[in-house]
Parts: C-alpha cells; structure tokens; sequence
C-alpha cells in the first residue's frame, strides 16, 4: 500500500474516498503521484470496492435515484422477420434528487449516458439492458452479450453462448447477482427461429452464464408458446426475474435464479383494462393495468396491482392483490415506474415526464422531452468501481437492482 498522501493519515483517506462517486475519485489521481498510486491500487481491492459499493448505495438511497432509458433507434434489421421486436438503444439517465419540494417541479438532472461499446461487436441493435451493482449487459439477438461498467468505462465481451445457433433467437435476458452462489449471471431464454414446423408451438430454450466458471450451460425451460411472442417489460425482484410477454396476449414468465425454475405466472383475474407493464415497487413485483391512450386528450385511471410470493410458497399458489387505482389523470398516457415508494412516474401525451404522489396526489412535471417516446426499457442504476473483469463474482453483493 502506499504511503500517506500529502499530511493526511491513509486511513482517513481510504474512508473519504469510500464515499466519491467513481468519476470523482478516478479524476483524483491526477493530484499527485501518491494519490494516483493509492487509487489505483483501492480500485483493485475487493475489500474497498465492497465498501463503496455500500457506501454510494446508502448514499444514493437517501438523496437521488437514477434511472437509466432506452429510446427506439431507426436503423436496419439484418432479419425482417424481427424487425416488430425493434431495436432499442441506452438514451439517457434521469437523476431525481429525493427532497421534500412541495412545487409543481422536482429537482433533477438529465444527462447523456453512453456506453463503452463498440457497435461492430452486436449483430444487431440490443434486446434489453440489465443492471446489477453498476455493470449493465446487453444482449443482441443471437450470440453477443456484454458487459459494461460505463462508471469506470469497462466493457467486455462474454464467451459465446451454448445457444448460438442460426436457428436461434433470444427473446430475453437478464443479469443479477446470485448471493447464494456467491456468483454474477446471465439468463437467456429464447427459441428457434421461424421454422416452418414451429411458427405455431415454437420450442423454448434457455442457458445461463457464470462469471465464477467463465461458461454457459444450458437449463431446462418447460414452457409452451402458441406462437412467437415479443418481450415487453422485464424487472428483478427478491432473486426473480419477470418478463411481460405479448402473443395476442399478455402473459408473464419468471425465472428463479436459486432454484434455476422457469414459469408461467398467471395474471389477475379481473383486469379492467388491455394494457399492461410490470414495475417494483416496496420490494415486490407491481402491474400496472391501464387503457391505452394514442395521444389524446383523455382522462384514464391506472389499477396498481402487487403479487403475492408465490416463488417462497407453493408451486402455483400465487395471486395478485389489486393495492389502488391511480386517477383519473388527464393527459397521461402511460405509467411507467416507481421512483420512490409513494411517487409513480408517468409519461404525458407530450412525450414529457410527470411524477404523481400517491399520498397528496399531488402532480409535477419534469420539464424533458427527450425521455418521452422512449420505448420499453428503463431500470434503476448507481455508478460504481466494480469491475466486469473482477474476482469473478467475488468482488461485491446484490444491493440495488
């Protein structure tokens, strides 16, 4: 280790350094030459990357949340057959910053948020973006998937996939960290590709990733599909991921990454409306059913429904509770997260954003336009030094998905 920089005890300066944001801390090493010798050797500590990682978290938890959007990118599909998946892109990050400002406007920034990917490296534009402890992962269609920190500007290709035939098609995908494996992993899940005897019942398939062994496997998924189903909306909750899915319908698939269990979870009984999009919200899994609204000026209500633990209980013993009914709003025309427990985050037919208080009802907009139109995915994030090289899942523990 190095010694203490400048009259300050090292010690001290580790714990200040424990709570910079990564870009601060990396521009720090410039100070002096033991400065940058003690950052960059902390950088590389598991111990101290730990440590932040909780740090930055507690920190953020109380004063902002990030939320990271993908916004719909025109540009050609090598297939023509997908080209209804559409390609979709990282755009923006939104930070809210958690105050009790009672006006019809919130503190925030928005700001570009690019990834260190090199274009050449995805077939084609990304099925999803994942986030866990600061690295996000995008997967392309076929056989690419990486994984980046954009924090510490990292990115790196994963070993291809087992499931990496012509025939095959990623539907979706996700990445966590599993804590009782003590392991980071990638799920896919997917099916072959439009052939003539499976257009009706195409055969699912899945295979995970381990960043401990550095190798894909394939896994069971006893699942049917009556016919090629797009994605909508995946989240992460409590060791499940949740995957909204369209083929004529909604339906939604999880996927218990402890007990490696793909299923089928039913929907509520008695929605009353079409339109659906999966959320968290307290840590559980939220759906949120609404009407649709192409943009004009109507006045819709939004039933905000919570599942039951049905992964922790009996094999399908799960249902849903309808928790509330937000509205009727005026110019709303979809909902699309919780960015805190009690404020929902809604998209205005102007393409801009709004935030509705559950307990005063109480409306503000955020004056962007940019995030409106922004297609399908959106996931909370937080900057970090983990490295998508590290000790190969050792380096850190699930904190903020």
């Amino acid at each position: 280790m190095v010694r203490g920089c400048s009259d300050m005890p090292e010690a001290v300066l580790e714990e200040i350094f424990s709570w910079l944001p990564p870009d601060s801390l990396i521009s720090f090493k410039c100070v002096s030459k033991s400065w940058y010798g003690l950052i960059k050797s902390l950088v590389k500590n598991s111990i101290f990357v730990n440590k932040h990682l909780r740090n930055i978290n507690n920190k953020l938890l109380s004063s902002a949340t990030n939320l990271v959007f993908c916004c719909h990118r025109p540009g050609y599909c090598p297939d023509p057959r997908l080209e209804f998946l559409g390609p979709f892109e990282l755009y923006s990050m939104l930070t809210i910053f958690n105050d009790d400002n009672t006006s019809d406007r919130l503190n925030y920034v928005s700001e570009d948020f690019d990834l260190p990917i090199p274009s050449a490296e995805l077939d084609m534009a990304s099925v999803l973006g994942s986030h866990c402890n600061g690295i996000i992962c995008i997967a392309d269609y076929y056989q690419t998937v990486m994984l980046c920190n954009p924090a510490i500007k990292e990115c790196r290709t994963l070993p291809k996939p087992c499931l990496s035939n012509d025939g095959f098609v990623v539907l979706g995908a996700g990445f966590c960290y599993d804590s009782r494996a003590n392991d980071y992993k990638v799920i896919r899940f997917g099916i072959d590709r439009f052939l003539p005897d499976r257009i009706e019942n195409p055969k699912p398939r899945a295979d995970m990733y381990s960043m401990g062994s550095d190798s894909w496997r394939e896994i069971e998924i006893h699942l049917e599909f009556n016919r090629f189903p797009s994605r909508d909306k995946q989240v992460f909750c409590n060791g499940v991921f949740y995957w909204s899915m369209w083929a004529r319908k909604y339906f939604i698939i999880s996927f218990d990454v402890f007990g490696e269990v793909f299923r089928n979870i039913p929907l509520p009984d008695s929605l009353q409306f079409d339109r659906l999009k999966l959320a968290v919200w307290n840590e559980s899994v939220a759906l949120f059913s609404y009407p649709e609204n192409r943009g004009v000026s109507i006045s819709i209500s939004i039933e905000v429904w919570v599942l039951d633990d049905c992964h922790g209980g009996v094999k399908g013993s799960c249902f849903w509770i309808k928790k509330l009914v937000v509205g009727p709003l005026v110019n709303i025309v979809t909902p699309w997260t919780f960015w805190k427990s009690d404020e929902l985050l809604l998209e205005g037919i102007d393409g801009g954003l709004v935030s509705y208080n559950l307990d005063s009802q109480l409306l503000r907009n955020l004056t962007v336009s940019e995030f409106g139109r922004i297609g399908r995915w959106d996931f909370s994030y937080v900057k970090t030094l983990v490295s998508v090289e590290g000790n190969r899942g050792s380096l850190c523990f699930a904190i903020h998905q």
